[in-house]
């Protein structure tokens, strides 16, 4: 069954037959309380993206010329899908979409290919350029995905 996300999903699931509870209730009155500040956050990230990823990739390049200058455009569209999914799964408030959608097949591609630890400076450097560029309620809702992202990469450094 499809719902908004993770969590309702289970609660949903778990109500099979019955009515749910008001404690069962409390994630989707969260959503739906949330949703104006997540949908801003969103909206950040759509409309800023692009110079976002740049900054970062302008940063990375300063240390790794080499690698942005073969690597530049991948980088480029890897890390805009990246963001894409943090922005959808802001706006769906589900950070287990992120983790099994994106994070696993980004984590596996990358050690594979021995780029986990550039890329990671590269998402560290993106997660301060939002510091520095977005709105701090934002930065807040967008932060825990770098942050689960950039443990991620550099845990296999």
């Amino acid at each position: 069954m499809f719902t908004l996300n993770h969590k309702l999903r289970e609660v949903i699931a778990d109500a099979d037959g019955r009515y749910l509870s008001t404690g069962e209730l409390l994630p989707l009155e969260q959503y739906a309380q949330t949703f104006e500040h997540r949908s801003q956050a969103y909206e950040s990230l759509r409309d800023h993206a692009e110079p976002l990823i740049a900054e970062a990739l302008g940063r990375l390049g300063q240390a790794y010329p080499e690698l942005i200058k073969q690597h530049g455009s991948r980088c480029q569209y890897d890390m805009g899908e990246v963001v894409r999914y943090i922005a959808l799964s802001i706006l769906r408030d589900d950070e287990v979409f992120f983790k099994e959608e994106m994070l696993a097949w980004l984590d596996t591609i990358l050690v594979s290919m021995k780029r986990n630890e550039h890329c990671a400076k590269a998402y560290r450097f993106l997660q301060e350029a939002i510091g520095q560029r977005l709105p701090e309620r934002s930065t807040a809702v967008i932060r825990p995905y770098l942050d689960v992202l950039i443990q991620t990469l550099e845990s296999h450094i």
